[in-house]
């Protein structure tokens, strides 16, 4: 006795198949550009290089007078003197800055470290 299931599968391959075979595209496609789309392209990818060069991160630890951002700046220093900090004026205040990092995903690794210690810091985004 033929087993209807194997048969059936069978029939339904070979047609799968047939189909495949008969209505694949067999003609290569010939794409015509404009030019004003080139132009377009390479001012996107020049606008999008100058924003990468330009753009950075940085871990901002206080903004505020000048006794305190001494005070954090002082300590930052004590607790991970390996870092790179910065404390600077920015009328009317002072601020204390960590790092300066190009990829977003590792600023946000480094503030994960220090967040324990420095539960108001933030990752700030920097434009020249």
């Amino acid at each position: 006795m033929i087993n209807f299931k194997i048969l059936n599968r069978l029939i339904l391959s070979l047609s799968l198949i047939n189909c495949a075979l008969t209505y694949a595209q067999s003609e290569n496609l010939i794409v015509i550009e404009d030019s004003l789309i080139s132009k377009l392209m390479s001012v996107k990818k020049e606008i999008d290089r100058d924003s990468y060069e330009s753009q950075f991160f940085t871990i901002q630890l206080y903004y505020g007078n000048f006794i305190e951002a001494e005070k954090v700046f002082e300590k930052f220093k004590e607790n991970f003197p390996e870092w790179k900090a910065e404390l600077s004026f920015e009328t009317p205040n002072y601020k204390v800055q960590v790092g300066n990092y190009k990829d977003y995903y590792f600023g946000m690794s480094k503030l994960r470290e220090i967040k324990s210690t420095y539960p108001s810091a933030f990752l700030l985004e920097i434009k020249n």
